[in-house]
């Protein structure tokens, strides 16, 4: 899947996580939908990649992560997850600076939805709220941020809780994504690994 380059600042991400089909995850087999609208800005400071063959750009210009009969990938099998369970999703979308050649970035997203939460399972992820690492489901996030150096990349993984939904139930979750030149972030993010 190729590389599609997508200003950041300011990105606003709108998040639908629906049951579909079967895909391999870090922690368990599931099933869920998840689905970004982009929007770009003139000042690009980042390249948003998908990962995963769930993860894709539509026709559209929507990244999205589905693992419904409805992806171009789709395996042919699978028919859903089952609530009351959580689901871990490693590498789901990376996100570069590839066009700051001399500035690190400070990359900060979120979730308005604590069912959805983000984590960097190589490292160098962290939760705003106390700075400390968000490398696995256990420590998890719905507000993270992390520093992306000049030609280097941040895999991001999700993990989804669907505790007490039940089946056929959608979320409609809104993640925002903001990156911030090193030096220009502000106070609340004094402790995502800048050095």
């Amino acid at each position: 899947m190729s590389k599609l380059r997508y200003g950041l600042l300011g990105i606003i991400a709108a998040l639908a996580i629906v049951l579909g089909v079967g895909a391999n995850f870090s922690d368990y087999n599931a099933d869920r939908s998840a689905h970004w609208t982009i929007v770009t800005d003139d000042t690009e400071l980042i390249d948003l990649e998908p990962i995963q063959p769930y993860a894709y750009i539509g026709d559209d210009g929507l990244l999205r992560i589905d693992f419904s009969a409805n992806n171009p990938n789709y395996p042919g099998y699978g028919d859903g997850i089952s609530p009351a369970s959580e689901y871990n999703f490693d590498e789901v979308f990376a996100v570069s600076n590839d066009l700051w050649e001399r500035f690190p970035i400070v990359v900060r997203v979120t979730s308005n939805n604590t069912h959805v939460e983000f984590y960097g399972h190589e490292g160098g992820v962290y939760a705003v709220d106390g700075g400390q690492l968000a490398t696995a489901s256990d420590s998890a996030r719905d507000d993270v941020c992390f520093v992306v150096n000049p030609g280097e990349a941040v895999k991001i993984g999700m993990d989804l809780s669907a505790n007490g939904n039940n089946p056929g139930e959608m979320w409609n979750v809104a993640m925002k994504v903001k990156a911030y030149r090193m030096g220009t972030e502000p106070a609340e993010l004094a402790d995502c690994g800048q050095e």
